[in-house]
């Protein structure tokens, strides 16, 4: 009668969970993968902050969906398949990254439509000169702010708490947050335009102030760059790493040398996005 039981043997949920990223153990090779990726992110960084630093690159506003297109697939793909491993392990820290991946998807949909020029010449949702610089600094420092909150949880005790809410629940009460965020954000950055600091000069060049949100940005980044690095445990912490490695260095490219949009900076920025953003959906697949 044991033979044919469909009840799984004890041992299959640990057995099926050592295959989850976020409990799978970093190797070494592993590890020197990631310090390679590391390293082609800051040697990609000097030469476009030196040698290709005074190429002058023409608008091109098709870029931007574009960009935003293959990023917002990528992050909602992450976001989903990390709400599914929540749903086995009922972690916490899980269920804040994935919340945190599908963040940036969604912030992607503001940025992309208040944005000059790509769909009206000032941008839609009644956005003004400093809105989609502002979504840009929210996206970023919201998620930033997530992995933080992904770290500190990562040794919660609190899955037995959780199992008496059903994965659903939880996975849906994290979604409708989410979006109230999102929509909280674009509200204050376009309806609130005129209130904002001013960090846009005009709708290409940057302005002084842009350095002080840039600058907060990158640190958030490295704060919680330092805080995965102090809690480290898993392959998912180490691509998580990178991530936020590409981050900094994106945010970087775009104050400098040249601060201003559609420079060779701002392309390599974005272009250091996709890549950070297929990082984590490119290891869970």
């Amino acid at each position: 009668m044991d033979l044919i039981s469909s009840e799984p043997p004890a041992s299959a949920a640990p057995a099926r969970q050592e295959f989850i990223l976020s409990r799978l153990p970093a190797s070494r090779a592993n590890k020197r993968a990631a310090l390679v990726m590391v390293f082609v992110l800051v040697l990609a960084f000097l030469v476009v902050a030196g040698p290709l630093s005074t190429m002058k690159l023409s608008r091109v506003d098709a870029f931007i969906p574009m960009y935003a297109a293959a990023m917002f697939v990528n992050d909602a793909i992450t976001a989903i398949l990390l709400f599914a491993q929540y749903s086995i392990l009922r972690s916490r820290s899980l269920l804040a990254i994935a919340s945190g991946y599908l963040f940036t998807a969604l912030m992607l949909v503001p940025w992309t439509l208040t944005f000059p020029g790509v769909f009206a010449p000032r941008g839609l949702l009644g956005a003004g000169l400093q809105s989609t610089a502002w979504v840009y600094l929210l996206w970023h420092g919201g998620f930033a702010t997530f992995v933080i909150a992904y770290a500190l949880l990562k040794d919660d005790h609190a899955v037995a708490r959780l199992r008496r809410t059903s994965p659903r629940s939880a996975i849906l009460a994290s979604v409708a947050m989410t979006i109230f965020l999102v929509g909280l954000a674009t509200t204050l950055v376009t309806a609130g335009d005129r209130f904002l600091p001013r960090i846009m000069a005009d709708t290409i060049r940057l302005d002084f102030r842009w350095n002080y949100g840039a600058a907060s940005v990158a640190l958030s980044s490295v704060v919680a760059l330092v805080v995965l690095w102090v809690r480290r445990r898993s392959v998912l912490d180490l691509c998580l790493m990178v991530v936020m490695c590409a981050v900094i260095i994106e945010v970087t490219l775009i104050s400098f040398p040249v601060p201003a949009r559609f420079s060779i900076g701002w392309y390599s920025g974005r272009i250091f996005g996709v890549l950070s953003g297929s990082l984590v959906l490119f290891v869970l697949l």
